[in-house]
């Protein structure tokens, strides 16, 4: 090993959302999800090609690789059989639910290929030309654990709280540690099982009960909240879950069924309440909840300063909650918080054990622009564009930038934007995006109808200059990846389109030149000839499919939707 650089590899696989990533030296030089390339929404399995395009991204020959880490403990991670199936009807419902349809069956394998027979991963890196010098295996909670705390804007030397808190995996399903001179540690006795999942046993269950995909459609229950009334059914929603009374730092399921067994006592609990008020009541119940754990986790560390990973943590409101709580001097809200991050967990936590192992002082990198996929060139742009017979409707813009800016503010056309590098984590960031004028409500209907298809009441989000963010957000601050809710001003207006439709709050993307300055060029742009600080930013893809990869599928996205416009690299495609 190389006494100057230090490369590690992270893979994650599994059922869903699998992907790679590299970290030299505790930077994030590359990362990629196998969803994004193959065109499937969370897809899993081995990351073949997320592997082999963060070689190309980062510029690496894979014979650089150090170690490899990959995502999963070699022996699922044993609590208490009491804790963990309280019951024999829960066991049964548990290995009911993995042999009882096709899902379960792959989740099965796939858990069996993982833990028992990791050959099939390494004939394929070796094809790849990847040393196998050193496997790293790295528990799930410990890769969001990672991730969370060491791309976190603290330094080594300051204690940090780490909180992981998602559906599952490897056995648990939140944790609370802390993290300090590069290493992490977890609190004794803070672990919950997969069984008394506050994400799982308790937000997805609603989010099935409701008739919406579980495990992959939370983010509709939150949007749909603030449509009800949660005091109509919250003392129904009460009894499902709770912190556990003999231990603050653990949820407990108090409904006494898991998995596919919720579902029929979840129908007779809830029989009499409206959807709506339903949604509402797991809203406001879930940031009681979380909010609580966390002031218990506080109590109990005595660290202000928090760092969060995991699914549960792109619940932007209950996110917001977490930073207004009096015992809480700031967080960071991993952007890549759910699966989709622990490909970079694993490198991370990879690079800090090699590093301190080998008496090396390890590098924290905090995290700034969160750009680490796929960019393209001009030149693979054209090629593109030939292939689809659209070259001669393209105009090469020298600054276009500055010309996507003033056609959204001169018109009301809908333009997708692909510049640059793909972004981290599960929402666009500019790089991807369509975008609109966020002052007019009309465009919501457009978009909706025409191109993303989606639920009616799915708000979209804005991005605002970070020069703006008095305007519109109160106690504003910045947020660059779309991890916060925000109330708005009476000038809300301006960016009505972006904005909730029933309690007008906002999930915004604020935007400076160090994080994205052909981005903010836009802005700038728009600004200029409206005197609004901000555009309507939603990610660039139909419903039902990954963010686009490539510039063949952007002009596919452009060829199938709506779309009015596509500013791809220097070119401009009009309709």
């Amino acid at each position: 090993m190389s006494r100057n650089n230090i490369t590690v590899l992270g893979i994650h696989y599994f059922i869903h959302d699998a992907g790679a990533a590299l970290v030299q030296n505790g930077k994030v030089l590359a990362s990629i999800n196998e969803e994004k390339i193959r065109n499937v929404k969370h897809c899993g399995g081995y990351p073949t090609k997320s592997i082999g395009e963060v070689f190309k991204i980062a510029k690496l020959d894979p014979s650089e690789v150090d170690a490899v880490a990959i995502v999963g403990i070699m022996g699922e991670k044993i609590l208490p059989l009491s804790e963990m199936f309280p019951n024999y009807r829960s066991l049964f419902s548990h290995f009911s639910l993995l042999t009882g349809h096709k899902k379960g069956i792959e989740l099965l394998t796939s858990y069996l290929q993982r833990i028992k027979k990791i050959d099939p991963i390494k004939n394929e890196l070796t094809k790849l030309g990847i040393p196998l010098n050193e496997i790293i295996f790295v528990e799930h909670h410990a890769a969001h654990a990672a991730a969370a705390c060491y791309l976190s804007p603290w330094d080594l030397d300051e204690e940090v709280m780490v909180l992981t808190l998602d559906g599952q995996g490897d056995g648990i399903s939140s944790t609370v540690n802390i993290g300090h001179k590069g290493e992490i540690r977890r609190v004794e006795n803070s672990e919950t099982s997969y069984y008394n999942s506050l994400a799982q046993s308790f937000y997805s269950q609603i989010t099935a009960h409701l008739g919406m995909a579980w495990g992959f459609d939370a983010y509709k229950v939150m949007g749909l909240a603030p449509y009800g009334k949660p005091e109509l059914s919250i003392d129904r929603i009460k009894q499902i879950i709770d912190i556990d009374k003999t231990n603050p730092l653990k949820f407990r399921n108090k409904i006494d069924a898991y998995m596919n067994a919720m579902q029929p006592k979840l129908r007779d609990m809830l029989k009499k309440d409206r959807f709506d008020n339903i949604a509402a009541a797991t809203q406001s119940w879930f940031e009681t909840l979380i909010t609580k754990w966390v002031s218990n986790a506080v109590e109990k560390t005595g660290i202000r300063k928090i760092a969060c990973a995991g699914g549960g943590f792109l619940n932007v409101k209950a996110n917001r909650k977490i930073l207004s709580l009096d015992d809480v001097d700031d967080v960071f809200f991993c952007p890549a918080a759910s699966d989709e991050g622990l490909a970079v967990g694993a490198a991370l936590k990879g690079y800090f054990e090699i590093a301190l192992r080998d008496g090396i002082k390890p590098v924290k990198e905090h995290l700034k622009s969160n750009y680490f996929g796929s960019s393209f060139t001009n030149d693979q742009i054209k090629d593109a564009l030939k292939n689809h017979d659209m070259l001669d409707k393209a105009q090469y813009v020298d600054d276009i930038d500055d010309e996507v800016g003033e056609l959204l503010a001169t018109s009301d056309m809908v333009v997708a934007r692909f510049s640059g590098r793909l972004e981290w984590g599960p929402r666009a960031l500019g790089n991807r995006s369509i975008l609109a004028n966020p002052s007019d409500p009309r465009i919501v209907r457009k978009i909706n109808n025409a191109i993303k298809m989606r639920d009616f009441w799915m708000p979209f989000g804005p991005s605002i200059l970070s020069t703006r963010i008095d305007d519109y957000l109160v106690d504003p601050i910045n947020s660059p990846y779309m991890m916060l809710a925000f109330d708005t001003t009476e000038k809300r207006d301006d960016i009505s389109a972006a904005l909730h439709p029933y309690d007008f709050t906002s999930r915004p993307q604020t935007v400076t030149p160090e994080y994205n300055s052909g981005y903010e060029k836009v802005l700038k742009s728009f600004e200029s000839k409206t005197g609004i600080g901000g555009v309507l930013n939603t990610s660039f893809n139909i419903h039902g499919y990954p963010i686009v990869w490539d510039p063949e599928r952007a002009l596919d996205t452009l060829n199938n939707s709506s779309l009015d416009a596509l500013a791809i690299g220097n070119y401009l495609v009009r309709k």
